[in-house]
């Protein structure tokens, strides 16, 4: 069947389906092919998030789907090695395929368990038994699904103070903004520098936490793709910080139309992602995340990537000011208006909803 059209049919009656999980692919690549391009037009034109395992080669080589730039692509790092533990320090990543992608973008994007996962297998196709050897990042990408079914549900029962429907369908929040909750209040493991085992192109943005999402569920603001910006505008929001929060997280995402697969850079707009401390310290989306867990003050605009991360160990309490930019827009994202444009998803956690939020536009 048509992928458009298998992809279409989830949305409609009986099925009305908010998410779609893949632990299968084409052929591994490094490239961006056209399978990848056309995974990132389906998500673009049916707005459905969909989850896909990145393979199995210890390599770059990953399943073209997993190099699309609107999907989520899961990794995996090892739980048992040999004893089975839940100490993120003490895991492994061995056996799973890594980013970046080919034009140097951050993948995979979350990961899970890889080994020693349980599910159920049918010994006689008559019966069910407990199967603890469902291995690979086969067994990571349903995990990491079930945890965006979770929040769908979370999301449908208003707990992040967000408008909701009769249905999780009709409640369900754009698939940018879903991926923006799960990656901003993921736990990462702990690494250091480009070299580690559990590197951020091993781990991606870490490993989702619905416990997390719970609990910092009223210090969460975010943006569901309702603000829009022309070329070169952008807009603020002056957001208030407590004394003694342990992390300010910042996530961007934004929604790409395919990619062109002859060239060296597959994003097609730029949408920018900066931080601002009361006292002035300026950070940038993604600066200093590819060696570390933390950001570094200052760098430049992350002009490959379509999801921006901002992370602020301890920080300083007053008001801090989030901006995105339009940097470059060269095809319209936005298609239900006549100009131009671009929405994208925003996610900060750790901030005082209580103390309201400033808004800033740029002039039209």
């Amino acid at each position: 069947m048509n992928r458009y059209q298998h992809t279409a049919e989830l949305l409609q009656d009986p099925y009305f389906a908010v998410y779609q999980s893949n632990s299968w692919g084409d052929d591994t690549t490094k490239r961006y092919t056209t399978i990848s391009a056309q995974m990132d037009d389906i998500i673009f034109l049916y707005d459905i998030l969909i989850t896909q395992s990145q393979s199995n080669t210890g390599t770059q080589l990953s399943r073209p789907q997993a190099w699309a730039k609107n999907i989520v692509s899961v990794g995996g790092l090892r739980h048992c090695a040999p004893t089975c533990t839940a100490d993120m320090s003490q895991h492994t990543w061995r056996g799973a395929s890594i980013g970046p992608a080919e034009d140097g973008r951050i993948k995979p994007d979350l990961a899970h368990f890889y080994d020693q996962v349980f599910g159920p297998y049918t010994p006689d196709e008559t019966s069910y038994a407990p199967n603890s050897g469902f291995v690979g990042t086969s067994a990571s990408t349903p995990i990491v699904a079930g945890q965006f079914g979770l929040f769908f549900q979370m999301w449908h029962n208003g707990i992040f103070g967000n408008p909701t429907g009769a249905t999780v369908f009709e409640s369900r929040p754009h698939q940018s903004t879903a991926r923006a909750f799960l990656i901003n209040t993921a736990n990462q493991w702990p690494f250091s520098g480009t070299a580690h085992n559990r590197t951020r192109t091993h781990q991606g943005w870490g490993m989702p936490s619905v416990k997390n999402l719970y609990d910092l569920s009223t210090q969460i603001f975010f943006i569901d793709e309702t603000d829009v910006l022309r070329p070169l505008q952008y807009t603020s929001y002056q957001l208030q910080v407590r004394d003694g929060t342990p992390a300010l997280k910042a996530t961007m995402i934004y929604k790409d139309l395919m990619g062109t697969t002859s060239s060296t850079l597959h994003r097609i707009n730029d949408l920018d992602l900066q931080v601002t401390s009361p006292s002035g310290v300026v950070y940038w989306g993604n600066n200093g995340l590819r060696e570390g867990m933390w950001s570094i003050p200052g760098g430049a605009p992350d002009t490959l990537d379509t999801v921006e991360n901002v992370f602020v160990e301890n920080p300083e309490a007053g008001s801090w000011t989030i901006t995105v930019y339009a940097t470059e827009i060269n095809q319209d994202s936005h298609p239900a208006t006549d100009e131009l444009d671009a929405d994208y998803a925003l996610v900060v956690s750790g901030v005082n909803m209580a103390a309201g939020v400033a808004t800033i536009r740029s002039q039209e």
